[in-house]
C-alpha cells in the first residue's frame, strides 16, 4: 500500500514535506512543523536562569552575567553566542592567529550599501540650554523598531531617529530584523549602522510584528523604550514628551502625534495646523476593532498600537507582549487595556509629531512580510477573552467571530502576565471612559427600529453594511422591517449616539453593531441619496428623532446640523427623501429592546449609563 502511494505521487508530480513546510507551515505560522528536522533550531534556549529566543537576546541589556546555559559570551565583540558560532570562531582564531588576518567573525562585513537609499548628512540635534524640557533627563531612551522586509525605509527611518535625539537621551536603536530575506545587514553593514546608534537584532524564523517588538524590548537597555513602525520620521524634539512623561510616572505611556510621511522625498505632510488636531487616540468597540477619535482630554482609550513610549520597567511589569499571539493584530487592545486596569494612564502627547508612512494600497507601501490567516482575529479574540469578562459574549455575536463560539481558546499566558497586579475589570473601564460609552453612546441603553408611519413595516437600514465596526459609507435606505429580537446581523436596528456641544448624549443616529451614522452634515431639500458615514463622536445636533406634538409616539426625523428645518421622508418608490419638516412622514420606534452590552452592566454603572438626551421624547 505505501509502494503504491509513492507510485500515484510521482505520477501525479506532488510536492514533498519540504515544500510544503516552506511554503505552507513557515507561511502560515511562521515556524517549521514539529517533524521538521531543522524545528529543534526554533525552540527557546536556556540562558542560565532564564530562556530567550535565541542567544543574543539573552542579555537583555545586562552583560555577559545573563549569557549562561545554552549559550557563551565573546569579549571581542560583546556578545552573547551559541556554542555552535563560539566553536566556529575559536577555530577561526586560531587559523589566523599570527598572520595579521583579520578574523572575518569579529568585523563587520564590508558590505557598502547595496542601492539602499539614505539621508543627506547634517548635524545631530544637541540638547538645546536654558532650561528646555527633558534637559535635565536622567532617563534614557532606546528606540525599537521591527523591521520584516523593510529594506527600502529602515536605514533612512534609523537615520532620522538618530538625528533627531540627542546623544545624551539616545541610548540605541534596536533594529529587529524579522527573518527579512536576504538580511538586512547586507544593505547596512554592522559596523556602518552602529555609527547610527544602530544594533542589530536577527530573528532567522519570521516572529512576526508583535514577536519582533518583544525580541526588540529584550534587547533594549535604556530607561524609555520607544516603539515605532520601520517607516516613520520623527519631528524635532519628538522624544521630550516621553522623557518628561515618563520621569513623572513610569506607569505613564506616550502617544505621539502621527501625521503622514511621502516616501518618495521623506518628507513630513498633512500636519494639522493646530495642536491636538492630529490622529493619537482611539476606542474600543464591541467586535475588538479600535477607531480613531479625538476629544478635549489628553487620556487614550485604546492606542494604534505602532508607535508609544513606554517605561522598560512597566513594560515588563505588566508582562510585555503575550507570546501567543502571532504575526500582527490585536496585541494593542490587550496592551492598552492592561496599561489601563493595571494602574497605568496613556496620553497622548500633541507636541511630538511622528510622520508615518501608511498602508494605501500601492506597490511601494504594501507590506512585503506575511501574516498568518486568521492569526488577527484570533489575537483579537485573546485580547478581548482575556480582558472584557461577560462583554466577551457580546463579542462572540459579531460574525467576525463565529468560528469562535465553541472553541476552547486558553488565554492564561495573558492573565497569568498581570494577576499579580491586581488590576481592575472590564466594567472600571467602562466608567472610566463614560464619555465615549455613556456620553458618546457607543454603549446605549436602547436600541429600536425606525418605521415610517402608513407604511407596512418599511424601516430604515444600511443598504449593504453588516454587523462590523470595520466599515466604511454606505447608503440609507427604507427596506422590510425585522422581528422583535436581533437574531440575525442587520443594520435595521439603531441607537443614538454622538456627543452635544456641551458633551451630553446624543445628537445622532447610528446602526446598531456598526461604526454607520447617518451623515447629517450638508444635507440639502430634495436629496434622494441619504449617505452614512463613519461615526464622529462629537458631531453635535446631527440627526435625531424629535416627537410630533399631537402625538406622543409620532416622530419626525430631523437631519442637518442643528435643529434645523429638514427631515427624513419616504418618497416615491419607497425612496427615502430630505424634505421640509412640516410635509415629512412621521416615525414609530419598533420593538425597542435593552440591548446585551447595557444588561452587563452592574444596577449602579446602569444608573450612570441611563441616558439622558436633550432630544424631545
Amino acid at each position: 500500500a505505501a509502494q503504491k502511494q509513492v507510485e500515484l505521487r510521482k505520477k501525479n508530480k506532488c510536492h514533498d514535506f519540504e515544500w510544503w513546510d516552506k511554503y505552507v507551515m513557515m507561511r502560515l505560522t511562521g515556524r517549521h512543523h514539529p517533524w521538521h528536522e531543522d524545528n529543534k533550531k526554533y525552540q527557546k534556549i536556556s540562558c542560565g536562569n532564564h530562556k530567550a529566543k535565541s542567544c543574543n537576546l539573552c542579555p537583555q541589556g545586562n552583560g555577559k552575567d545573563w549569557c549562561n546555559g545554552d549559550c557563551s559570551w565573546w569579549d571581542a565583540t560583546s556578545e552573547c553566542i551559541d556554542e555552535d558560532e563560539l566553536a566556529k570562531r575559536r577555530k577561526a582564531g586560531r587559523r589566523t592567529a599570527g598572520k595579521g588576518i583579520k578574523n572575518k567573525n569579529l568585523e563587520p562585513k564590508k558590505n557598502p550599501d547595496k542601492g539602499v537609499k539614505r539621508l543627506p548628512s547634517r548635524q545631530r540635534a544637541l540638547l538645546k540650554e536654558e532650561g528646555q524640557v527633558g534637559a535635565e533627563s536622567k532617563l534614557t531612551i532606546s528606540v525599537v523598531l521591527p523591521c520584516g522586509f523593510e529594506h527600502d525605509y529602515f536605514v533612512r527611518t534609523a537615520e532620522s531617529v538618530f538625528y533627531e535625539t540627542p546623544a545624551e537621551i539616545l541610548k540605541e536603536i534596536v533594529l529587529v530584523d524579522d527573518a527579512s530575506d536576504p538580511p538586512l545587514e547586507e544593505s547596512w553593514s554592522k559596523k556602518d549602522a552602529a555609527a547610527f546608534g544602530v544594533k542589530y537584532v536577527r530573528l532567522d524564523s519570521p516572529a512576526g510584528l508583535i514577536g519582533a517588538k518583544q525580541a526588540g524590548a529584550e534587547a533594549a537597555t535604556g530607561d524609555v523604550i520607544v516603539f515605532f513602525d520601520c517607516h516613520v520620521k520623527p519631528a524635532e524634539d519628538y522624544w521630550v514628551p516621553y522623557v518628561k512623561a515618563v520621569e513623572e510616572n513610569y506607569k505613564r505611556v506616550v502617544i505621539p502625534t502621527i501625521t503622514n510621511l511621502n516616501v518618495d522625498t521623506w518628507e513630513e505632510f498633512g500636519r494639522p495646523s493646530s495642536s491636538g488636531g492630529g490622529m493619537s487616540k482611539c476606542y474600543l468597540t464591541f467586535d475588538a476593532e479600535f477607531k480613531w477619535t479625538t476629544d478635549d482630554t489628553p487620556y487614550v482609550p485604546i492606542m494604534s498600537g505602532g508607535l508609544l513610549a513606554i517605561s522598560k520597567k512597566w513594560f515588563f511589569e505588566i508582562g510585555g507582549y503575550d507570546s501567543s499571539m502571532k504575526g500582527w493584530g490585536g496585541e494593542n487592545l490587550d496592551q492598552s487595556l492592561r496599561i489601563w486596569t493595571c494602574g497605568g494612564e496613556i496620553v497622548s502627547a500633541p507636541e511630538s509629531y511622528v510622520a508615518h508612512m501608511w498602508r494605501d494600497g500601492t506597490a511601494k507601501t504594501k507590506a512585503k512580510y506575511k501574516v498568518g490567516a486568521g492569526d488577527a482575529v484570533k489575537n483579537r479574540a485573546r485580547a478581548v477573552k482575556a480582558h472584557l469578562g461577560a462583554w466577551f459574549e457580546k463579542t462572540l455575536s459579531f460574525p467576525s467571530f463565529n468560528t469562535w463560539k465553541n472553541k476552547e481558546l486558553d488565554v492564561s499566558s495573558i492573565t497569568d502576565a498581570f494577576k499579580h497586579l491586581g488590576c481592575e475589570n472590564f466594567e472600571w473601564y467602562l466608567n472610566r471612559f463614560k464619555n465615549i460609552y455613556r456620553d458618546a453612546g457607543v454603549l446605549p441603553d436602547e436600541i429600536f427600529q425606525i418605521e415610517a408611519s402608513g407604511l407596512e413595516e418599511q424601516c430604515i437600514q444600511l443598504k449593504r453594511s453588516g454587523w462590523t465596526n470595520y466599515g466604511s459609507a454606505d447608503e440609507v435606505i427604507v427596506k422590510d422591517c425585522a422581528g422583535a429580537s436581533p437574531t440575525s446581523p442587520s443594520t435595521v436596528w439603531w441607537h443614538k449616539s454622538n456627543r452635544l456641544e456641551d458633551g451630553s448624549c446624543c445628537g445622532g443616529l447610528r446602526a446598531w453593531n456598526t461604526d454607520q451614522c447617518i451623515d447629517g452634515r450638508s444635507r440639502k431639500a430634495g436629496e434622494k441619496k441619504v449617505p452614512s458615514y463613519t461615526c464622529d463622536l462629537d458631531s453635535g445636533l446631527e440627526t435625531f428623532l424629535e416627537k410630533t406634538l399631537d402625538d406622543k409616539e409620532e416622530y419626525l426625523l430631523r437631519i442637518g446640523k442643528g435643529k434645523g428645518d429638514l427631515c427624513l421622508s419616504v418618497g416615491d418608490e419607497a425612496m427615502l427623501t430630505v424634505v421640509k419638516c412640516d410635509s415629512a412622514t412621521t416615525w414609530r420606534k419598533r420593538h425597542p429592546l435593552t440591548p446585551i452590552e447595557y444588561e452587563y452592566l452592574s444596577d449602579e454603572s446602569k444608573k450612570e449609563f441611563r441616558l439622558s438626551s436633550t432630544q424631545l421624547q
